[in-house]
């Protein structure tokens, strides 16, 4: 009979969880922890989950590999495997036939009976023959005095190919907002007098500033994956001017604000390609770069794109962390339109973390905001951001906390006002209020709606708007309703089938 670790167990709920919530440690995170941990010791990318953490708890796995154990001993603050209820037994060989497991070596030393294969194997992805890296790899100096100059020296080669734009992989919890929590703590360094070669003027920076506007509206006209390579050469070219031109102290924090923006660009354009790691990899440059320009908004639209992505892909706690980041590293520079905007996607956040209360709070704060808000006090970057897009945010946070049938009115408000010239938000907006309607009892509604948009769709399908799409369709097929076989298939004309 198989026998629980209560040892392992006890000393997990000995330690509070990280998010403040007053509450022990649990599983994912602490398995959070674990892959933090590994990779501080080794570099080695490990993915275990909370269905590893349940299996050493309950004695499937007696014997976890030597660098997960090593990571549990320091985020538990033990100082042997004794202490965590780890115990070998006498060593076997594999019988004749046994299998290996998938994505394993084959041990030439015997392994412990219920020992796991390592991490190094088991979990790290790879490309080809060379290991995928985290997002931040290279990037771990970049808070330092000349961190920056060395960060651009690293990203700015990744515009040159797509397969260079796939080798990194997409940061989660702990390690995602640690990176980021040097927005709060880090000092901005002053900016070097002068570089050898020509002068960057005001004119030059100028005429820089309306390419970046002009990307940012072909963005919304085109879709990220036709305007990801114009952002990345531009963003070279800004570096290029940084590390080589002369321009004064204002030029240079303008420069670095611009060399922000389309770092937030490219990193925006790379997710909604489906390309998670090189997303992040931008965002933290272009976080760092919106901290040398002493331009606290920008840093906090990055935050806020980061937000969105770690919720996108199932972890609103840490986006929860990165919103409060930005309004903590925003000092209260904010206009009343950017609040509004970042309490919306909080609400979000709080209703996909299942905190339903927080996020009737922040829509409720969101909403506030934008009553006050006055468009021709907001920056460039946020000029997409009006009531329409928090009437999104509202219904999309009460469609998440359970309320479809309360959010249907906020999502009918977003698509009715949404822009013409804005047809991607238009698709997004649609397939949001597809997935109210079909949850709230409506799905013959639903239906009509999706194959409308389907047909007026004007943007290529990129994998972030074939998700919308995807969920929609997934919500319609949970009801049952017997049109979903025709609506996948016309699905099919926007998007390859096996994406659907």
């Amino acid at each position: 009979m198989r026998e629980p670790n209560h040892q392992l167990r006890r000393a997990r709920e000995q330690v509070a969880s990280p998010y403040g919530t007053g509450q022990p440690l649990n599983r994912q995170e602490l398995a959070e922890l674990v892959n933090d941990a590994v990779y501080l010791a080794t570099g080695r990318v490990t993915a275990v989950d909370a269905q590893h953490i349940g299996k050493w708890e309950r004695g499937v796995v007696r014997w976890p590999h030597d660098d997960y154990r090593d990571a549990l001993r320091t985020v538990l603050k033990v100082d042997t495997d004794r202490e965590l209820g780890f115990r070998t037994r006498r060593p076997t060989r594999p019988t004749a036939g046994e299998l290996v497991p998938p994505g394993t070596d084959p041990a030439p030393a015997m392994s412990p009976a219920g020992a796991e294969p390592g991490p190094a194997h088991r979990h790290a992805r790879t490309l080809g023959r060379e290991r995928a890296l985290p997002a931040d790899a290279g990037l771990e100096h970049l808070w330092t005095s000349d961190g920056l100059a060395a960060a651009f020296e690293k990203v700015a080669p990744l515009t040159s190919t797509p397969l260079e734009r796939r080798r990194f992989l997409a940061l989660s919890g702990l390690a995602l907002a640690a990176a980021a929590h040097e927005w709060l703590v880090a000092e901005p360094a002053r900016i070097a007098a002068a570089l050898a070669g020509k002068t960057a003027d005001s004119a030059l920076i100028a005429d820089l500033a309306d390419g970046v506007d002009l990307l940012r509206r072909l963005d919304d006209k085109l879709g990220g994956q036709a305007v990801h390579g114009l952002a990345t050469e531009q963003f070279g070219l800004v570096v290029r001017l940084l590390q080589h031109a002369r321009y004064t102290q204002a030029d240079g924090r303008s420069l670095y604000a611009i060399a922000a923006e389309l770092a937030r660009i490219a990193g925006w354009t790379s997710y909604d390609a489906g390309d998670h790691g090189t997303a992040q990899r931008y965002y933290l440059v272009g976080l760092r770069a919106a901290h040398e320009a002493d331009a606290p908004g920008i840093g906090a639209n990055i935050l806020r794109c980061m937000a969105e992505q770690a919720y996108t892909a199932g972890d609103p706690h840490t986006a929860v962390d990165l919103l409060r980041s930005a309004r903590a590293g925003a000092r209260g520079r904010l206009t009343a339109t950017e609040s509004a905007v970042h309490a919306g996607i909080l609400a979000i956040a709080y209703g996909r973390a299942n905190d339903p209360k927080a996020a009737y709070v922040a829509a409720d704060e969101a909403q506030k905001y934008i009553a006050q808000a006055r468009p021709d006090n907001d920056p460039p970057y946020i000029y997409w951001a009006g009531p329409n897009t928090i009437s999104l945010s509202v219904g999309s946070a009460l469609l998440a906390a359970g309320q479809a049938q309360a959010a249907l009115p906020h999502l009918q408000a977003s698509v009715d006002s949404t822009a013409q010239d804005i047809p991607r938000d238009g698709l997004v907006h649609r397939m949001i209020l597809a997935r109210a309607l079909a949850r709230a009892g409506n799905p013959d509604q639903a239906v009509r709606l999706v194959h409308d948009a389907i047909d007026l769709s004007a943007v290529a399908a990129s994998p972030s708007v074939v998700g919308y799409f995807t969920e929609a369709c997934e919500e319609i097929r949970a009801t049952g309703h017997p049109g979903v076989k025709d609506l996948t298939e016309h699905l099919g004309t926007l998007t390859r089938p096996e994406e659907v």
